[in-house]
C-alpha cells in the first residue's frame, strides 16, 4: 500500500518532532516479522501493527536517538503495566530490578550500563536511575526527602506507587535507549545515567480511524510448600537437644509448646486466603483524523493489574489528546496533554505496616497458619483504611518557525505534574491496642522552557554542516505534608480530626490522636545553554561536537556552573570496500563529559542544622529534656563548603554491520565510564562529634561490552518466516578512589575498598563447625580463638582467621560476590506461518550473587524470638518452606557469636537465572473480516503468557526477588504467572 507524503505533511511532521530529516544510517526495524533499512523515508508494511515511519533525526526538535530500540510490536502483547517490566531483556546494557511482584509498587528499578555509585541507602538507588523522557518532556522522579524522617527506609511514605506505570504500549510509537554521549549529551546533566526516550503515537493527516485494543486474563500464584508448627518443632528439636540449657528450655515459645493447638499444629491452609488467581485487563481505544492543516488524536485507557497474592491491585485510568496545526506555511503548532490516575491496593504486610508506624508491638507469637484464624485476622484488617492514589498530568506546547529555508526556531513549553496521596488508618486490634492514622499529600512539578535554533548549511551535493543552538530552563518543585497520629479515641474514628474553631488556641490541631507533623519542600532551578555542530559527507562520514554550560541551584553557590562537552564520529567503511552483500560496515566512537545533578538540595546549603536529638528508637521524637530543639547533623553527617559538581566521563566505540538483504544485522559496543567527584557519606573522626561527613572525591569506573545480533528471514505468506534478536551485555565496576585519599571505609555491613567492586558482599569465610571445645585453635602463646573478644566454643562456626590474630572480627571479613550481574540479556524469536505467529522471549542474568537472608533468619530463631525489631517480624509467609534445612551445619543458635548471621559465605548463593519471560501465540483474522465487512481494517487475536519458567541454582524463592542491596529477605511478593487473551481491532 503506497502513500504520498506532501510538502505540508512532511513540514508539519518535521516541526512537531515526529518526522525529521533522515541521516545517513542503516538500521533494521523489526515489526511483524519483517525488517527494513533506510536510506530515505521508510514505511513499514501493513502487518499486525499499524503503518509507521522511522527516521534518524538531526533536528533538535527531536534529537538523534540512536539505534537501540524496543520491539514495540512484540512488547505490547505482554501484560505489563510498568516501564521497568516492559524493558526486561529487550536491550543490551539495560538491567531491571524487580524485587517484588506487587502491582504498581515503587520497588522497581532500572540501570543503564551499571551502577554509578555504591548503594548504601534507598537514596543511592534514585541517584543511579536513568532519565525518562516522553515526547521531549524530561519526567520528574518521586522526591526522596521523606526518607529523612523515616526510621525504616523500606519504601517512601505516601502512596509508594511506581510513577512509571503511566505508560501504555498501545499508545507508544517507539522506545529508544540512549547510552552514550552522542545521544545523551543533548539532554544535559540529568542524562548522565542514560536516557529512556519514549515517543507516543501522534495525530496525523488522513481518514478518520478508530482502533480498539484489549486483553483479559489472570495472574496465577506460584506453587508453594506450606509448613506449620509441627515442622518448626521438628526443625528446632536437634538444636534444643544438643545445645539448650534449662533457661532456654523454659523460654520455649508458647505457640510451639502445645501440640494439640490446631491453630498452629493443624492444617497450614492460609494460602487459600493469601494466594488467589486474579484478573488482568486492559482496554484502550484511539480516534484520529484530520487534514494536513490540522489533525488530532484521542487516546483512552482503563487497565487493571491484580497481583496473585495478598489482594494487591493497581488500576489505571488514562486519557490523552494530541492536536497539531499548520495555520501558515512557516508556522507549525503542536500540543499534547495526558492525564493518568493510578489507584493501588497495597499489601497487608506486617513488616511494611510497622515500618511506617515505627511502633514495634509484642512479636513473640506469629500469625496462625490456619485459614480460619488467619481469616479472623483479615476480618480485623477490613476495619482499616489504606488509600493510595497518584494523579499525573503531562503537557507540551511547541511552535516551529521556518524562518528561512534551512533556518528553524522552535520554542517549547513542557509540564510534568503529579500528586501523591495516601490516607491510612489501622485499628487497635492490629496494633496491640494502639491505633494509628496518617495522611500524606505531596506533589512533584517540573516546568521546562526549551528553545532551539538550527541552521543547515549545504556545502555541496555531498556534504553539509548542521549548527544547532539551544537554551533550556527547568524549574522543579517538590513538596509534601505528612501527619501521623497514635492512640485515637476508638476504632470508629478513622480520620485525624482537628479543632475547627479559629478562636481556640488549638485551632487546626488534632483533638483525637497524638499527632506528629512533618513537611518539607525543595525548589530546583536548572539553566542550560548548548551549541552543537555536525558535519556530514555523503552519508559516509559524520563528525559532531557539542559544548554546553549548565547552572543548578542544587549545587553550592561557588560551584553553580559546569561545562560539559561531547565529541562523536562515524565512518562507513563499506564506501571503501564496496562489497555488494554488505549494506553497511560502520565504525563509530564518542567521548564526552556530563555533570551529575544532586537529587536533593541538601548539599547546596553547606553547614546546616537538623533535628537529631530524638529518642533512640524513634528519631522523630525530637527533644532535649522535653524541650524541642535543633542540632548540627551529628548522625546524618556534616556538610561543608567547596563541594563541586560530580561528573561522568565516558568513552564509547563500536561497529555496526548490516547485510544488503537485511537478513543479519549486528552491533558491538565497548564503553568505559568514570563517575568522578561523587559526593559520598563517609565515617569521620569521633572527636568531631559527627558520625559521618559528606565529601567529594569518590570515583567509580564501569566498563563493558554491549552486543546485539538480529536475524530476519521473511518468507512468502504460505512459508515459514523467522525473526530473532539476541542481546547480551557485560558490565564490571571498580572503585577507583575514595574521598581524602582513603583506601577503604566501613559503613554498617558494607565495606568499600579501592580497587574492588562496589557491589560486593563483606562476609566471613565459613569452613565448618567446631564439634568440641578442643577443636578451637590456640595460639603458641596460649590464646584461644575468639570472636570479637568472646571465646569460641563447641557448636560455633569455623570462620577463617584471615589475618592470623586469633580474633574473628571485621578485619577477617573478605569482599566476595556481586549482586549486580556481570552478564544480562535477552533472546527473542518470532515464527510466522500463513496467518499464525508464535514468539517467545528469554531473559537472563548471569554471574550474579545473593545473600539468602531469609534462610539465615529462620536458622537464627534464638535471636529472632527475643528481638524487638523490624527484622524479627514474622508475616504470614513465614509459614512457607523456602530453604533446605539440611544445607547448613547445626550450630549453637544461642551462642553469643551469632553463628547464623547472614554476612558469611555460607549464605552467599549463585543467583544466575534464565527465564521464559513471555510466550505468545497469535492469529491474524484481517483477511477474513475484510471479506465479510468493509468496516474493519484489522483483526488480530493472541494468547500470551509471562513468567512461565525459571532455570536457576538458587535455593530461595526466586532469584529476581532480591532487594537493591543484594539480600533476599523474603519480603517481596512472588512474581505471578500471567495468561491473557488479547484482541486488536481497527476500523
Amino acid at each position: 500500500m503506497k502513500r504520498t507524503v506532501t510538502y505540508c505533511t512532511l513540514f508539519f511532521l518535521l516541526s512537531s518532532g515526529y518526522v525529521t530529516e533522515l541521516e545517513a544510517s542503516s538500521r533494521a526495524v523489526f515489526d511483524g516479522g519483517k525488517s527494513y533499512f533506510g536510506q530515505n523515508l521508510i514505511q513499514q508494511p501493513d502487518t499486525v501493527s499499524r503503518d509507521s515511519i522511522i527516521y534518524y533525526s538531526s533536528d533538535p526538535t527531536k534529537p538523534y536517538l540512536g539505534v537501540d530500540t524496543v520491539n514495540i510490536h512484540a512488547a505490547k502483547k505482554r501484560a505489563f503495566l510498568s516501564l521497568q517490566q516492559m524493558m526486561k531483556g529487550t536491550n543490551a546494557g539495560v538491567y531491571v530490578q524487580e524485587p517484588s511482584g506487587e502491582p504498581g509498587t515503587v520497588k522497581q528499578n532500572m540501570l543503564i550500563r551499571g551502577l554509578s555509585r555504591p548503594i548504601i541507602g534507598i537514596e543511592d538507588v534514585n541517584k543511579s536511575k536513568p532519565l525518562i523522557v516522553m515526547n521531549g518532556i524530561p519526567l520528574i522522579d518521586e522526591q526522596t526527602l521523606s526518607y529523612a524522617i523515616q526510621n525504616y527506609s523500606l519504601q517512601p511514605i505516601g502512596a509508594a506507587t511506581n510513577i512509571n506505570s503511566i505508560f501504555n504500549l498501545d499508545n507508544i510509537e517507539s522506545i529508544h535507549v540512549l547510552k552514550d554521549y552522542s545521544t545523551t549529551a543533548i539532554f544535559g546533566p540529568r542524562a548522565a545515567n542514560g536516557v529512556i526516550y519514549i515517543t507516543t503515537k501522534n495525530a496525523k493527516a488522513g481518514q478518520r480511524k478508530i482502533s480498539v485494543n484489549s486483553h483479559y486474563g489472570y495472574a496465577t500464584p506460584s506453587s508453594v510448600t506450606t509448613i506449620n508448627a509441627e515442622f518448626e518443632k521438628k526443625f528446632r528439636k536437634p538444636f534444643y537437644t544438643k545445645y539448650a540449657n534449662e533457661d532456654q528450655l523454659a523460654a520455649y515459645p508458647a505457640y510451639l509448646s502445645d501440640s494439640s493447638n490446631v491453630n498452629f499444629y493443624g492444617p497450614s491452609n492460609w494460602t487459600d486466603l493469601y494466594y488467589k488467581a486474579k484478573p488482568l485487563y486492559d482496554i484502550n481505544g484511539s480516534l484520529e483524523g484530520g487534514s494536513e492543516r490540522a489533525n488530532f488524536r484521542f487516546f483512552g485507557n482503563y487497565a487493571g493489574d491484580a497481583g496473585a497474592a495478598d489482594e494487591t491491585n493497581l488500576n489505571r485510568y488514562q486519557a490523552a489528546f494530541y492536536l497539531n496545526m499548520l495555520p501558515i506555511k512557516w508556522l507549525t503548532i503542536s500540543s499534547m496533554i495526558q492525564g493518568t490516575r493510578l489507584n493501588r491496593d497495597r499489601n497487608r504486610s506486617i513488616t511494611e505496616r510497622l515500618g511506617e508506624t515505627a511502633y514495634i508491638p509484642d512479636l513473640s507469637t506469629p500469625l496462625s497458619p490456619n485459614k480460619d484464624m488467619y481469616g479472623l485476622y483479615l476480618s480485623e484488617y477490613k476495619k482499616s483504611l489504606d488509600e493510595n492514589n497518584i494523579t499525573s498530568l503531562l503537557g507540551s506546547f511547541a511552535l516551529n518557525f521556518a524562518i528561512l529555508k534551512d533556518l528553524n526556531f522552535s520554542p517549547k513549553l513542557y509540564l510534568d505534574y503529579n500528586e501523591n496521596v495516601r490516607n491510612v488508618f489501622w485499628p487497635s486490634t492490629l496494633m496491640s491496642g494502639n491505633n494509628y492514622v496518617s495522611n500524606y499529600y505531596g506533589y512533584n512539578e517540573r516546568m521546562v522552557f526549551d528553545n532551539t535554533l538550527n541552521y543547515k548549511y549545504i556545502i555541496d551535493t555531498k556534504s553539509n554542516v548542521l549548527v544547532e543552538a539551544g537554551f533550556n530552563y527547568q524549574s522543579d518543585k517538590q513538596k509534601y505534608n505528612f501527619i501521623q497520629g497514635y492512640k485515637g479515641p476508638n476504632d470508629f474514628i478513622k480520620v485525624n480530626v482537628v479543632e475547627g474553631d479559629s478562636q481556640k488556641s488549638n485551632y487546626l490541631k488534632s483533638v483525637g490522636f497524638i499527632p506528629y507533623y512533618y513537611q518539607d519542600r525543595m525548589d530546583f532551578r536548572l539553566a542550560s545553554a548548548y551549541l552543537r555542530g555536525t558535519y556530514t559527507i555523503d552519508r559516509t562520514l559524520k563528525l559532531a561536537a557539542l559544548i554546553r554550560r549548565d547552572g543548578s541551584s542544587a549545587v553550592q553557590s561557588d560551584n553553580r556552573w559546569f561545562t560539559s562537552f561531547a565529541f562523536n564520529g562515524e565512518y562507513d567503511f563499506n564506501s571503501l570496500l564496496k562489497i555488494d552483500r554488505i549494506a553497511g560496515l560502520k565504525l563509530f566512537a564518542s567521548w564526552g563529559r556530563l555533570g551529575n545533578l544532586p537529587s536533593t538540595d541538601i548539599e547546596a546549603a553547606g553547614p546546616q542544622y537538623g533535628t537529631e536529638l530524638g529518642w533512640s528508637s524513634n528519631k522523630n521524637v525530637i527533644s532535649y529534656n522535653g524541650i524541642g530543639t535543633i542540632t548540627r547533623p551529628y548522625q546524618s553527617g556534616w556538610i561543608g563548603y567547596d563541594i563541586p559538581w560530580s561528573y561522568t566521563d565516558m568513552f564509547n566505540a563500536g561497529v555496526d554491520f548490516n547485510l544488503k538483504d537485511d537478513k543479519i544485522t549486528s552491533r558491538l559496543e565497548f564503553y568505559n565510564k568514570d563517575n568522578k567527584d561523587v559526593v559520598f557519606t563517609v565515617p569521620t573522626v569521633a572527636e568531631s562529634g559527627y558520625q559521618y561527613e559528606r565529601l567529594s572525591g569518590m570515583e567509580v569506573n564501569n566498563k563493558g561490552i554491549d552486543f546485539t545480533l538480529n536475524f530476519n528471514f521473511p518468507a512468502a505468506p504460505d512459508r515459514l518466516s523467522w525473526n530473532s534478536s539476541f542481546n547480551i551485555a557485560y558490565n564490571t565496576n571498580q572503585l577507583k578512589a575514595l574521598p581524602r585519599g582513603l583506601q577503604e571505609i566501613e559503613i554498617g555491613n558494607r565495606k568499600l575498598a579501592v580497587g574492588s567492586r562496589i557491589d560486593q558482599f563483606w562476609v566471613l569465610k565459613n569452613q565448618g563447625i567446631y564439634d568440641n571445645d578442643l577443636d578451637v585453635p590456640v595460639s603458641t602463646d596460649h590464646k584461644i580463638l575468639t570472636y570479637k573478644g568472646t571465646v569460641m566454643k563447641s557448636g560455633d562456626p569455623r570462620w577463617e582467621d584471615t589475618n592470623g590474630d586469633f580474633d574473628i572480627n571485621n578485619k577477617d571479613r573478605v569482599l566476595m560476590g556481586n549482586y549486580i550481574p556481570k552478564f544480562t540479556g535477552g533472546f527473542y524469536n518470532r515464527f510466522g506461518w500463513k496467518k499464525f505467529d508464535l514468539s517467545f522471549l528469554l531473559y537472563f542474568n548471569l554471574k550474579k550473587d545473593v545473600i539468602n537472608a531469609q534462610a539465615a533468619r529462620y536458622f537464627d530463631f534464638a535471636n529472632q524470638d527475643e528481638a524487638h525489631s523490624l527484622t524479627s517480624v514474622r508475616d504470614i509467609t513465614y509459614w512457607e518452606k523456602n530453604f533446605d534445612e539440611e544445607a547448613y551445619p547445626l550450630y549453637n543458635p544461642w551462642s553469643p557469636v551469632s553463628p547464623y548471621q547472614a554476612e558469611q559465605d555460607m549464605f552467599l548463593e549463585d543467583a544466575s537465572f534464565v527465564k521464559l519471560r513471555n510466550l505468545t501465540f497469535g492469529y491474524d483474522f484481517t483477511s477474513m473480516v475484510k471479506k465479510s465487512s468493509t468496516r474493519f481494517s484489522k483483526l488480530y487475536l493472541y494468547l500470551s503468557g509471562s513468567n512461565l519458567l525459571t532455570l536457576t541454582k538458587y535455593s530461595g524463592r526466586d532469584p529476581e526477588l532480591i532487594n537493591f542491596f543484594g539480600y533476599d529477605t523474603g519480603e517481596g511478593l512472588r512474581l505471578p504467572r500471567t495468561m491473557v487473551l488479547g484482541i486488536k481491532l481497527d476500523f
